[in-house]
């Protein structure tokens, strides 16, 4: 019997790549702000949500990953309850929504301007 085809090592990320940036950008978002993540993926000189989504979902336990949005305003999919709390304890705008989760997060008081004061 032959053996099963062997899915591809993914070889780890060099220090420095954009996953590791991804996570520092994040880190930087202070209490209260937050970023899309195309607001990321922008900062960071890329065109990549996408990329930095998949950044979130495997790593973001790393960091304060409530932070980072979809576009809109709207929270990390089948995490609202958790990033609500997180938003109450920060103080982070939120705003009532026509969605699941019933809110949004207020992205013209609360997203971060890196460089800029509140």
């Amino acid at each position: 019997m032959a053996d099963a085809p062997q899915e591809p090592a993914v070889p780890p990320e060099p220090a420095g790549g954009f996953g590791e940036r991804v996570l520092e950008l994040v880190a930087e978002i202070p209490p209260g702000r937050v970023l899309t993540y195309g607001d990321v993926a922008a900062l960071l000189g890329s065109r990549g949500a996408r990329a930095v989504g998949t950044v979130m979902a495997r790593s973001g336990h790393l960091v304060p990953w409530w932070r980072v949005l979809r576009a809109g305003g709207h929270p990390p999919s089948g995490h609202e309850d958790r990033a609500l709390a997180h938003y109450r304890d920060e103080g982070t705008p939120v705003l009532p929504a026509a969605t699941d989760a019933t809110y949004r997060v207020d992205l013209a008081r609360a997203r971060w301007r890196p460089g800029r004061e509140r």
